[in-house]
């Protein structure tokens, strides 16, 4: 794992300005592999990032390695308070995984109608881009959004029966499986476990 100073380097962040910087992705799933990248969420000090937004997606090290979501502070809060699924794998991550917190941030308040509703809305979205990859034969691009779906769906369920997120590789096993299923595939397949996962969250 990079240090906080070699990551805001490499992404031409300037050190003094971060609070928190949170490992995310495949290097916290444990699904890594030789040509995986490093993901890492970065929250700022101030309440607006130097764009002026309230969050940055996906900029990039010149060598693609590392690649970094920026949120302001006030914009990590809110996308805590609005159940947004990088914002709460974050807070939920043990304490020695986190490259560098200088502020706790934490969930106050869990309202169950609404965190599942937010959260099969975002797994929705993957969803609905595995059917628009399959179309295009896009096999690869398929399987991950799959994968990406029902992982959103389990880290909901962790969340409303634990209080947070206890397994984060959790999905792993369907991940390896997924990958070797023939190449004429069809998502369909999996929506029964897409519903199933959708209705207990709903409960």
């Amino acid at each position: 794992m990079y240090t906080a100073e070699e990551i805001c380097k490499a992404l031409k962040i300037e050190y003094s300005q971060v609070l928190n910087i949170y490992p995310y992705g495949s290097k916290v799933y444990g699904s890594m592999n030789n040509f995986s990248d490093e993901d890492y969420v970065i929250v700022y000090k101030s309440s607006l990032l130097p764009s002026g937004a309230f969050k940055d997606n996906a900029i990039s090290s010149e060598d693609r390695m590392i690649q970094g979501t920026c949120y302001s502070r006030g914009g990590f809060i809110d996308a805590i308070n609005n159940y947004q699924i990088v914002a709460l794998e974050c807070i939920f991550l043990p304490k020695d995984w986190i490259v560098q917190e200088k502020m706790s941030f934490s969930l106050k308040k869990l309202d169950k109608k609404e965190f599942a509703k937010k959260i099969i809305t975002t797994a929705s979205a993957s969803w609905h881009n595995a059917i628009l990859a399959h179309k295009d034969n896009n096999i690869l691009y398929t399987k991950k959004n799959i994968y990406h779906a029902l992982r959103i769906l389990d880290f909901g369920l962790q969340i409303k029966n634990h209080d947070k997120i206890v397994d984060y590789g959790k999905m792993n096993d369907f991940k390896i499986k997924l990958a070797f299923r023939s190449p004429d595939f069809h998502v369909r397949n999996y929506f029964p476990q897409f519903l199933e996962l959708s209705e207990e969250l709903k409960k």
